[in-house]
């Protein structure tokens, strides 16, 4: 109650703000979402039923604007429909983002906070935003802006608490959380010639051991070239980890994702391309680790709307995944675009079932998307997905070839402004 009571005290102070003072933005966003699951993640057993459900999220934004100071926060509530009892007190509002952003002289900006971190194509830094709950980081910002280009360093430390307990003493630093323990990056991102940017982003994260508690740190390299001339564009996106596992062993580990566009029409665009993770040989001995995982990136955006392969050393078995894929877009008018995505699955490396390497070939998947601009604030989004796995995709995620393996989804969002001045 007493939180619920400050949040209305605290709005109602910003709403009285003068506008010759400050500027203020109170905005908000409710995206429900129905699913419908028998095969999304997985292949069904015949003995399984689908399940239905419909999945909320609700946000209030507040920013305000005032010299040389830009603060920003938003509240966040993620539920399933019907999870608690009507009756029933269930305080689930979080802090999404709370960030301040001072500006100094010279284009140099200092944001400091819980903040989104969004950066090219979101492979390697995402704000996940197809999760309800999306993704956040606890960081400081500093981002430096010229007609050339533009720099940003960022640098996050995470501890569990204060460590102030009777049983503790005021020292240490040990993370039981599952996250990094630190993490730094570095963009540089600058224009070359005539339709043509280059982007490079390196990445530094450690993670703690949990029981030696000794720090390992593993490091990310990206470049990422995009060139577009008349309906033309294409992109190449390398990567490259080294470092440490958390559990000591030593990474070499690679990436390319590749894409060719073209808009053939107006009303279509189409695009081919691929992208490459190395993984493990599981026919040869070898010291190294070899998979690479963009752990704070998206993968729903980039292999497949039903998510067999989100977290890469898990959902490969540790063997890499080469997925080849053929994107198209069809546009009718300025409220209406259709999405037909194909994406075709296989092992980037050997793995072993019974002393015998199984087919590399995992499977197709087809996904369907329709969206619908109702108005400026509001959209609606349709879709619908099918995986035509093999028995290799048995072997490595699960469930039942022979199932029909489909899921669809009804997504509306709408993001009012309920007062700006």
């Amino acid at each position: 109650m007493v939180k619920e009571n400050f949040l209305v005290t605290g709005l109602f102070l910003l709403w009285m703000l003068p506008a010759a003072v400050a500027q203020f933005t109170l905005s908000g966003e409710i995206r429900p979402r129905t699913e419908y699951r028998e095969g999304y993640r997985r292949m069904p057993l015949p003995e399984e039923k689908p399940a239905g459900f419909v999945y909320q999220r609700t946000r209030l934004n507040l920013q305000h604007q005032h010299q040389m100071i830009t603060t920003y926060v938003s509240f966040q509530d993620v539920r399933v429909w019907g999870q608690s009892s009507q009756k029933t007190l269930d305080p689930a509002m979080e802090i999404h983002q709370a960030w301040v952003e001072l500006f100094f002289k010279d284009s140099l900006f200092l944001k400091v906070g819980r903040q989104h971190l969004q950066y090219d194509n979101q492979r390697f830094l995402a704000i996940n935003n197809w999760l309800q709950q999306g993704q956040k980081h606890d960081v400081v910002l500093l981002k430096y802006l010229t007609q050339r280009a533009e720099l940003h360093v960022g640098a996050a430390f995470n501890q569990k608490g204060q460590n102030i307990n009777q049983n503790l003493n005021n020292f240490g630093t040990h993370y039981p959380v599952n996250n990094y323990k630190f993490m730094s990056f570095l963009w540089l991102h600058a224009p070359l010639f005539q339709g043509a940017r280059l982007s490079l982003l390196g990445i530094a994260d450690g993670y703690e051991n949990q029981q030696s508690h000794a720090l390992y740190v593993r490091g990310t390299i990206a470049p990422y070239f995009t060139w577009a001339s008349g309906n033309l564009q294409f992109m190449l996106n390398p990567g490259f980890q080294n470092g440490r596992t958390v559990n000591g062993q030593q990474i070499e580990a690679r990436y390319l994702r590749s894409e060719l566009g073209w808009r053939a029409i107006p009303l279509w665009r189409t695009s081919l391309g691929a992208e490459y993770f190395s993984g493990n040989d599981a026919t040869q001995i070898d010291s190294k680790y070899r998979v690479f995982d963009p752990t704070h990136g998206t993968g729903h955006a980039h292999n497949g709307y039903m998510d067999y392969f989100t977290n890469f050393a898990v959902h490969t078995r540790g063997a890499g995944l080469l997925n080849p894929f053929w994107k198209n877009r069809f546009t009718t008018g300025q409220k209406l675009t259709f999405d037909i995505d194909l994406h075709l699955f296989y092992l980037g490396n050997e793995y072993v079932v019974e002393n015998q390497p199984i087919n590399r070939y995992l499977g197709l998947e087809t996904d369907f998307t329709l969206n619908y601009t109702i108005n400026e604030a509001a959209q609606l989004q349709l879709g619908y997905s099918v995986m035509f796995g093999t028995s290799s995709m048995e072997v490595i995620r699960g469930g039942s070839k022979d199932e029909w393996a489909h899921w669809a989804f009804a997504m509306l969002t709408v993001r009012p402004v309920f007062f700006k001045q």
